[in-house]
């Protein structure tokens, strides 16, 4: 899996939105709410 580098501040943003599950299924989650809300037609 290809890996990113993100700074600090977004490190810990995405720390606090996984509120302690797994980090991956928080940043899968929050892809999915982004799309949801920018797709036109929805």
């Amino acid at each position: 899996m290809p890996t990113i580098d993100v700074s600090e501040h977004l490190y810990r943003q995405l720390q606090s939105a996984a509120d302690g599950d797994d980090l991956d299924a928080a940043m899968w989650k929050m892809v999915g709410r982004y799309q949801r809300g920018n797709t036109p037609g929805d």
